[in-house]
């Protein structure tokens, strides 16, 4: 899964509509022009909070990253 935010929509949005006047623009070239946001992995969030605070706020974290996945992981 990819996450965008709502300023790179409205920006794709804005080309797509007058995609008329530029004929090389296909669906994959104005998406390829996008950066996603990368969501951590379980590792990246263990390693950035550290050892010590590998409780709750690791769980914390891990949650809320699934939640923005989309799933009730």
């Amino acid at each position: 899964m990819k996450l965008y935010t709502e300023e790179q929509v409205r920006k794709l949005l804005k080309k797509a509509f007058w995609q008329d006047f530029y004929e090389g623009d296909t669906e994959e070239s104005l998406i390829s022009e996008l950066t996603p946001i990368e969501l951590p992995t379980d590792e990246e969030i263990e390693e950035t909070l550290g050892a010590a605070a590998g409780g709750l706020f690791c769980k914390g974290a891990k949650w809320m990253r699934d939640k923005l996945q989309g799933g009730n992981k």
